[in-house]
């Protein structure tokens, strides 16, 4: 892959059964085109659109390249579940995309950080980090790749960038909270509860080297 300037930790004993191989050098490698992607953009964007955008945009970027990189494909369907399948999904019909049977669902988060501490685009958040919540449309989510980012000094900028990656596989209705949203025009949304986090950081991928991720990350999963 050459040299990158953002180094990682990798666990290098994972292999995600999915109806395709998905294993952490897989992972890794989306991860690092996902980050050249997204530090060739200006910072300028980042600024314009809000971070639950940002999260969006990063999850598209690295689904596209893990897909690529497995041999899978992105989900032909905008609602579609999970958002990366097996190639023989390509001639399923919409009704069958909505719920496939095998695939990685990836969500992404930027954290929660203390009450009333305003940070803008391009502030680095992780000593103000005091959670790490990924959310989901309804709970019967059992299967989870988790993706957090944060803004890193990347080719003398600061761009939004992966910062780590965890999974589950053994999530279940109580590892989600109380759906929010069912009045009005509010998006239905869960967040995940403590024992939900917990098994996602015991599965933990990948974490950016640094010594305040590792730590962080290990005491908020």
């Amino acid at each position: 892959m050459g040299e990158h300037l953002i180094k990682y930790r990798l666990r290098d004993d994972i292999n995600i059964e999915c109806g395709f191989v998905c294993k952490g050098n897989h992972i890794l490698a989306a991860v690092l085109k996902t980050d050249d992607v997204i530090s060739e953009l200006p910072l300028s964007l980042f600024k314009s659109i809000n971070f639950k955008t940002t999260s969006a945009l990063i999850g598209s970027i690295f689904a596209e390249h893990l897909a690529f990189i497995t041999g899978s494909i992105v989900n032909p369907i905008e609602k579609g579940h999970p958002d990366i399948i097996p190639i023989s999904g390509s001639d399923s019909n919409e009704q069958e995309l909505r719920n496939y049977p095998k695939g990685i669902e990836i969500k992404v988060t930027v954290g929660n950080i203390i009450q009333g501490k305003k940070l803008k685009a391009g502030d680095e958040r992780i000593d103000f980090l005091t959670g790490i919540t990924w959310q989901a449309h309804h709970r019967e989510v059992s299967s989870l790749m988790g993706v957090i980012w944060d803004f890193i000094e990347y080719k003398n900028k600061k761009v939004p960038l992966i910062t780590g990656i965890f999974f589950s596989d053994k999530l279940n209705a109580h590892d989600w909270g109380k759906i929010s949203g069912l009045s009005g025009r509010n998006t239905k949304v869960t967040g995940m509860t403590a024992s939900g986090k917990k098994k996602m950081g015991n599965g933990w991928i990948l974490i950016l080297d640094n010594k305040k991720y590792l730590s962080k990350y290990t005491r908020l999963l």
